[in-house]
């Protein structure tokens, strides 16, 4: 009976320090996959939130650049006018320069309503052009 006990007892001691391993083995995969999940996203979209004025601007330009029909165009870094309205819509009304036009048709005023939709500030893809008009 002594035999059949110390069997027994060594068994399940076996049995607990396998199991005690399969559970530090998958505590291990679950930590390092919640990391790499909590690290997946870049730094500067964790921070930034919600768009400002700045970004909305910057965005602004992207989309106002193929519409104006000359290669050497520059935007003034300030002097453009942004309302920001609920829903994170924004209206940006500034002037972009044409470098490599003559005098009368190098300014080109332009409005533009932007709606950002969610994910990376500087993104091109997460803003939604809702209007544009240019002068």
């Amino acid at each position: 009976m002594t035999e059949t006990y110390l069997k027994d007892k060594t068994a399940k001691k076996r049995f607990f320090q396998k199991g005690m391993v399969v559970l530090i083995a998958l505590a291990i995969v679950f930590t390092v996959f919640l990391t790499r999940f909590a690290l997946s996203g870049s730094r500067e979209a964790l921070l930034n939130g919600a768009p400002g004025s700045e970004d909305a601007y910057k965005v602004a330009k992207l989309f106002v650049k193929p519409t104006i029909k000359s290669n050497d165009i520059s935007f003034p870094e300030s002097g453009y006018q942004c309302a920001q309205k609920p829903d994170s819509v924004f209206v940006i009304k500034s002037y972009a320069e044409a470098n490599d036009q003559p005098k009368p048709q190098n300014v080109t005023t332009f409005e533009i309503t932007l709606k950002f939709i969610g994910g990376a500030v500087a993104d091109k893809r997460n803003w939604k052009l809702i209007g544009i008009s240019e002068d």
